[in-house]
């Protein structure tokens, strides 16, 4: 029998007595016919499965990557792409590049820090329960000193500030004013690729102590902060606002009648 001159039927036929052999693969290949992929695992998925990767050589691919594509790009593929890389195609395959939007707080409107958009995405990627993960590095970025990573590579010296907030361009005016730089210098520059190294270092930390069983920090806000969700967030009297961050990191607290406004 001639296998090129079998019709459709014929071969599905073959196909279906052959299956679940490596004869299946030899009769597409003696037909010329294209080999049958083995099913994929579906990266639609989630959570990816993840294991503890070094949080050191993730911030400094993620400085490199952040040369590449900035800072929301530079955290998500370097977290990512860490595990991409352990686990191999089809996760390899994921169109990384598109999360360069999110550069300069998405496309330079100063918003969402980068860094903690790509991060965030990454531990909702990753992570069977994100929500506490996503609160702690939140709360993390508002009060911690940062950039708390010197990657290799950076030229500028160190100069670390508390954003306040998670919003892109309150961090970089709290930084500017610590650092007496410009916003569009070139230490500004590597100064938001630091910090893209700092904020995926952080945020593989997490995840690994979640994978691992070890306890995480509780979000909380500070008091200011509480005193104002009395009145501005759900049950409240005035009731129109939805937030997490700390009030203080964008408005001047004016205390009446025991009220920040």
């Amino acid at each position: 029998m001639d296998p090129k001159k079998l019709n459709r039927r014929e071969l599905i036929t073959i196909i279906g007595g052959l299956a679940g052999t490596g004869a299946t693969v030899s009769l597409y290949a003696m037909t010329g016919q294209t080999v049958p992929p083995t099913p994929a695992v579906s990266t639609q998925q989630v959570p990816w499965p993840y294991q503890p990767v070094d949080a050191d050589a993730v911030a400094q691919r993620a400085f490199d990557s952040y040369l590449k594509g900035h800072c929301m790009y530079g955290s998500f593929e370097a977290i990512v792409g860490a595990v991409a890389d352990h686990l191999g195609n089809p996760y390899k395959s994921f169109p990384f590049m598109m999360f360069k939007y999110g550069a300069g707080g998405v496309n330079g409107w100063g918003t969402l820090c980068g860094a903690l958009n790509g991060s965030v995405a990454a531990i909702q990627l990753l992570s069977p329960s994100p929500d506490l993960l996503i609160d702690n590095l939140m709360a993390w970025y508002e009060t911690e000193a940062l950039p708390n990573f010197y990657p290799k590579g950076a030229k500028y010296p160190e100069v670390r500030s508390a954003a306040g907030t998670p919003l892109c361009h309150e961090s970089i005016a709290h930084w500017c004013k610590a650092s007496n730089k410009k916003s569009y210098s070139a230490e500004r520059v590597e100064r938001c690729g630091t910090l893209t190294a700092s904020v995926a270092r952080k945020t593989v930390q997490i995840l690994n102590d979640q994978v691992t069983g070890r306890p995480l920090a509780v979000f909380g806000q500070s008091k200011q902060t509480q005193s104002c969700s009395v009145c501005h967030e759900k049950g409240g009297v005035v009731e129109n606002m939805r937030s997490k961050m700390e009030c203080g990191g964008c408005h001047q607290p004016q205390i009446k009648s025991g009220h920040g406004v």
